[in-house]
């Protein structure tokens, strides 16, 4: 052989010792289930955040009156909603 294609040898030929041998529980055991609760999946109002939409703690999206002022402003009259609905909005965006 000449000098050149030694060089260009396979890795393996040229390492000094050879690769040690992984056992083969060593290679599985990452899939083996994880014993305990999970972290963070409770329950009430501390409920992990994936679980949903709006920020930890609160039960209902807190809407600020400039974002109630946008219904008002597609709907124009408070005569559309329900007595019920209308009742709400009163008490929840007091006019000023």
């Amino acid at each position: 052989m000449t000098p050149a294609l030694e060089k260009e040898g396979s890795i393996a030929s040229t390492s000094s010792k050879p690769a040690p041998e992984v056992s083969r529980d060593k290679l599985k055991g990452s899939h083996k289930r994880k014993r305990g609760p999970k972290k963070n999946q409770g329950k009430g109002k501390f409920k992990a955040n994936w679980h949903r939409p709006y920020p930890q703690g609160y039960r209902i999206p807190k809407l600020e009156p400039s974002a109630m002022e946008s219904v008002f402003n597609r709907t124009r009259n408070l005569m559309d909603f329900t007595e019920k609905e209308q009742k709400w909005i009163n008490t929840t965006f007091p006019c000023k």
